[in-house]
């Protein structure tokens, strides 16, 4: 298994329902990227991307609802990774195979730099406009 993902508080946004489908998200991943998980590639993929498909829905209504000025342009990073799992997982069914080591270093990749960065840039937002929350 390449390096599990570890949740650190560091990374919540402060939106306690994100937080916690985020702490979800690095479940899922891990367990995806555990070669020795004895359900296959495909199904955890599948998991994956149901539990990304409802977080993205939640966190798009949440973007909106609080005017977050890069909201479309965070939206639409949101439908091309899905985009990009959902390739992803055509890939593995076409091909019977696992991840290859370039799949789990982007998938990692995905996850700091979205979760960690981008979607902390959204909380900072929400707490210093939403709740006037000195940074």
């Amino acid at each position: 298994m390449s390096e599990a993902l570890v949740w650190r508080e560091s990374y919540a946004t402060g939106v306690g329902l994100l937080d916690d489908q985020h702490r979800e998200l690095v479940r899922l991943i891990n367990r995806l990227l555990d070669p020795g998980d004895d359900i296959a590639v495909g199904a955890r993929l599948d998991t994956l991307l149901a539990h990304l498909r409802r977080h993205f829905e939640t966190e798009n209504v949440f973007l909106r609802a609080i005017d977050y000025p890069l909201a479309e342009e965070h939206i639409r990073e949101h439908t091309m990774q899905l985009a990009e799992l959902i390739d992803l997982r055509r890939t593995v069914a076409r091909a019977a195979q696992g991840l290859s080591a370039d799949d789990r270093a982007a998938i990692r990749h995905w996850f700091f730099n979205h979760v960690v960065a981008e979607d902390r840039r959204f909380g900072a937002y929400y707490r210093r406009v939403i709740c006037g929350a000195a940074e």
